[in-house]
Parts: structure tokens; sequence; C-alpha cells
């Protein structure tokens, strides 16, 4: 009976686990949990929906609340909802172009909540800090006006992170690519040295060595960062892809390094524990425009595809680069993500699968039609809820628990 109750209460903990920054707790899609088999198979009840504005932003969940940036007649909207009904806690509307090229427009970047404070950067580069519980503003510092930043093609869209009692930010300025500022009060407490083309990933912490460091898919190029000596640079790649679209998070396994872009390019995995990285194995064949990946031990699960690539969810030796299977879904791009045992994709036709991932293949257990395309925001699972939205602007939230 004892071991009953303690095994309810840690998958009910689970369910409560927050996703209050991008691509979630570990910063790919990975997340301790449950998702009962009752709810794949038959699909998650609608809690609540909502129109958002226009935009990529994925939403961000954390003490009762579900926050995410949408664009309406040239004018951004940082939301904050109750998470489980929907109401409106508070709002936050700016001055911000919609800046449509070859897509719908809108934000790309996804807030990011630490504490009782929430972080939002704007195309443009408004970066700004409120106040969770009311909304109000606590500080404000533009990229360009106040970094000297320079704002890729398609505007800023990598989201500003959370290192220890810093902000780690990409304005990509003439003074530094990656800027770290309080994150109490936006000053400037260091910046790293090295000049970089702005991309749209949004940096990726692991360990270097035994150091704390990050590693970012800039415009041009792959750059590791020692963030225990100011941003020092330990190792650069060099990609470039047209466009300068480097935008999928890249995933780090010991000494190896995978990232992926599309426009004929496809993944590339890289030695990074040496000074200067050499490639270990690509193909062109298997391209992530903007799609995460995550780990399964040592193989590297996601889902490849492009405009000219129907999108299929693989798993791939990440040592030696031999595909272990694919299974094919809607679409041509779709997020991921890894709830305890539970796969689950949101393609950008809007389907929902649940399924199984072994080294064998992939069992689905669920397949639910829950929104229209385009989606190509990741999914975002936070406190026993699915969030989702259209580049549109329409919204959900979709609920992963049984009833009690």
């Amino acid at each position: 009976m004892k071991s009953f109750i303690l095994l309810f209460v840690i998958l009910g903990i689970a369910q409560a686990s927050p996703w209050a920054s991008y691509l979630g707790p570990n910063g790919n899609g990975t997340a301790e949990g449950n998702i009962p088999t009752k709810i794949q198979k038959e699909g998650p009840s609608k809690l609540w929906e909502a129109k958002i504005g226009r935009g990529c932003s994925s939403f961000v969940i954390d003490q009762g609340r579900a926050l995410t940036v949408g664009n309406t007649n040239d004018k951004d909207t940082l939301w904050c909802f109750n998470a489980k009904t929907g109401d409106v806690i508070w709002k936050k509307t700016y001055d911000e172009q919609l800046a449509p090229k070859y897509y719908d427009g809108g934000p790309g970047a996804t807030p990011t909540i630490h504490g009782d404070l929430v972080y939002n950067l704007s195309k443009a580069g408004r970066l700004s800090c409120y106040d969770l519980k009311t909304g109000d503003e606590k500080w404000m510092v533009h990229f360009k006006d106040d970094l000297s930043g320079n704002k890729p093609t398609w505007g800023y869209s990598s989201s500003p992170l959370i290192y220890k009692d810093l902000l780690i930010c990409l304005p990509c300025s003439k003074k530094g690519a990656m800027v770290a500022l309080d994150k109490t009060t936006g000053k400037v407490k260091w910046q790293s040295e090295n000049v970089a083309r702005p991309g749209y990933s949004a940096p990726v912490f692991y360990q270097h060595m035994g150091k704390d460091a990050a590693v970012v898919f800039h415009g041009r190029s792959i750059v590791g960062y020692d963030l225990t000596t100011k941003g020092k640079v330990l190792y650069e790649f060099e990609w470039r892809t047209p466009y300068d679209v480097n935008a999928s998070n890249p995933t780090v396994l010991g000494g190896l390094l995978h990232f992926s872009s599309g426009y004929n390019m496809g993944y590339a995995v890289i030695d990074i524990s040496k000074l200067k990285p050499k490639i270990v194995h690509r193909n062109r064949d298997l391209p992530m425009i903007f799609q995460n990946s995550f780990l399964m031990g040592d193989d590297l699960v996601g889902c490849f595809g492009d405009k000219r690539y129907n999108t299929e969810l693989y798993r791939m030796d990440m040592k030696t680069g031999d595909i272990l299977w694919k299974h094919s879904l809607p679409g041509t791009r779709g997020s991921t993500a890894q709830i305890g045992e539970t796969t689950v994709v949101l393609t950008e036709t809007g389907h929902l699968v649940f399924g199984k991932a072994t080294e064998k293949g992939f069992t689905e257990t669920g397949r639910h039609e829950v929104l229209t395309k385009l989606c190509w925001a990741p999914l975002a699972i936070g406190e026993g809820k699915f969030f989702a939205r259209t580049n549109k602007g329409q919204a959900i939230c979709l609920d992963l628990t049984e009833p009690k």
C-alpha cells in the first residue's frame, strides 16, 4: 500500500512539472511524467482554446500560468493565461511589425519563466522582463539600440535563457555574439569577444570537459562557449546555409555534437573534443529546418523533413550514423517530446501522435487531429497539460491527466 501511494505521489508530481522555457526543463523536449494509455488511445479532452495572434512562439507553463506571444495588426501581445481555465490573467501589448516574409509572420522567440519573472524577446529585439503575477514591466533592453545587435532576416527568434543569475541572449553585435545580462536588472555582466552572424536557434547548455558551456547554432557557424570564463570560445565550426537559416537546436552526446539545417544541408555530427572539430558523419537527406531532437541512450530521435521532404520520425545511432528506423508522419515538419516512456509528436498538419520508441521501431498508441495546419511552434507539455498553436494564432490546451 505504501509503495502504491508513493508511486501515485511521484506520478502526481511529474504531471505537475513546469515547462518554463523553450523546449522544456531540459531544453530538448524531454521531461518526467506519465501520459495515461487511455488518453493516448482515445485522445485528450480540450480544456480551452484561444485566439492569440500570428506567430511561431511556443508556450511556457509554470505556477498555474501559461504564456505565449502573438501578433495582431502590427502589435505583439504577451498573453498570461490561467493554465487550467484559459482565463486571461494579464496581457501586455507593444508595437511590432508582423513581417510576414514567406510565412505568416509574427514573433518567433518563446518566453522564459524564472521564479516570479518572465522574459520576452520580440522580432525587432525588444527584450522585456515582467512580473509573472501582475504583468508589471521590470526592465527593457533593446538589442539594436542598447546592445548594437545585428537582426537576422526573419527577426530575432533565439529565446533568452537563464543560467544561474544571468540571462543569456544572442544579439550578435560587433561587440560580441553572446551577451549575459543580470536577470534582475537587465544590466550587461559580460559579452563574448567573438563575432557571428545571427541564427534562429536558442543556446543549449551542457557540460564540456567538466565546465559549464553553451553551444549556439549561429547563422554561419556553430560555436561552443565556456560560461565559466565570460563566454570564451571553446570551438567553432563553419556551417553556411542558404539565407543563414540555422534554426534547429543542437544535441550533445559526450564529445559529439549533432546539428541540422534545411536547404539541402542535412545534418552533421562533429567531434568537439578537440580545438578544431571535424565531421564524424553527415547525411544531406535528413534535414531539420527548425525541428528539435533528443537523446534516448546514445541514439538521437527527432523528425526530419522540410518543404522538399515528407517528415519522418527517426532514430539514429549518434556515434555511427546508422539509422535504426523511420516512421512516416503527415506533413513536412514536426516537433517532438519524450514524457516518461511516451514519445509525443505534433506534426505541422496539427496531428498529435503518441507512441513508444524502442530500438526496434516506433509503435503508435494514438493519433488525433487537434489543430489545422500550419503548426510550426514546438509543442509544450506542463502541469499535466498539452499546449499548441497554429501559425495563424489558434491555440489549444488539452488535458493529459485522468479524471480523479
